[in-house]
């Protein structure tokens, strides 16, 4: 990979509060990583297991069940659904077994990466000394979803970057300067398992779109709701300047805002990605639906 590595805190090196953290936060979310920002943002301090705690009982709620179910159907961008990539995965050997394990990703990624949007969104809002929940009073919290990953949801495995193939390498480059990003997403780490299917979507299916004009206004409609979304929570789910100062330096308060106007579109990107991934391979219908709906 070229440019300098960015610092983050993976799961299997998070240790104390920040490991329980972690932990705490795909439970309560019910997936299955702990997203890209939360893993840069573990080398400020306590800022993360402060701003999990703030947002934790909102994010247990079927409210924002609800809110990334919606998210989920926005993020499908206008006019043609993108070609399909089967015929070409089957020429150079991708099998039924190989479109089984990417399916179950892809419905993974797709149920986490909007709560993801609302969870960045909360903590960038909360930043900034905006609005970011509570103006509708306790009597708006609901009975907390169970903890834990839904039946069925595919265990996930991000490929690491430093230790891979020259020809997965770069293709994490490539996704990294298709989107003007910083480094590779979780996302694209997991899919990075099947380079085969990866190089065929940043092809196909990816590449034509990123950065058009109908992916930017897609993208600036799915930032707006949100806002509207986040300002909607039960409780506060971000740490405002103050709270931040009590466990962050001044200079570590900058980096985070910073961080997370910068992690903010990177997770718009990724939501509007991985949905027209799985748009491409079973339709609309199938890329818009929650893969695990909560009755």
């Amino acid at each position: 990979m070229s440019g300098p590595t960015f610092p983050q805190v993976e799961f299997d090196d998070a240790r104390g509060l920040l490991r329980s953290s972690y932990e705490d936060m795909q439970a309560v979310l019910r997936v299955p990583w702990v997203m890209f920002a939360a893993r840069s943002l573990a080398v400020f301090g306590g800022f993360v297991p402060a701003a999990w705690q703030a947002a934790r009982t909102s994010f247990a709620t079927r409210h924002v069940e609800r809110a990334a179910d919606e998210l989920r159907t926005m993020a499908i961008l206008p006019g043609d659904d993108p070609p399909d990539p089967r015929p070409r995965l089957s020429r150079l050997g991708f099998g039924e077994a190989d479109l089984t394990q990417v399916r179950a990703a892809l419905r993974a990624l797709n149920y986490g990466n909007v709560k993801y949007l609302l969870l960045i969104t909360a903590w960038c809002e909360g930043i900034q000394g905006r609005a970011c929940g509570g103006a509708g009073g306790p009597g708006r919290f609901e009975p907390a979803l169970p903890p834990g990953p839904p039946d069925g949801m595919a265990a996930l495995h991000l490929v690491d970057p430093r230790d891979t193939t020259p020809q997965v390498r770069e293709l994490l480059t490539r996704v990294t300067d298709m989107h003007l990003h910083h480094g590779p997403s979780s996302d694209f780490r997991v899919l990075a398992n099947w380079p085969v299917f990866l190089q065929v979507a940043l092809d196909d299916v990816l590449g034509p779109v990123v950065r058009s004009a109908p992916y930017e206004a897609t993208a600036l409609a799915l930032l707006g709701r949100a806002r509207e979304h986040v300002r909607g929570l039960p409780a506060a789910a971000g740490l405002h300047p103050d709270a931040a100062l009590a466990v962050c330096s001044e200079a570590e308060v900058a980096a985070i805002t910073g961080l997370l106007f910068l992690f903010q579109r990177f997770i718009l990107d990724v939501t509007i990605d991985m949905v027209r991934c799985a748009q491409a391979l079973d339709g609309r219908e199938e890329a818009v639906a929650s893969p695990f709906p909560v009755p």
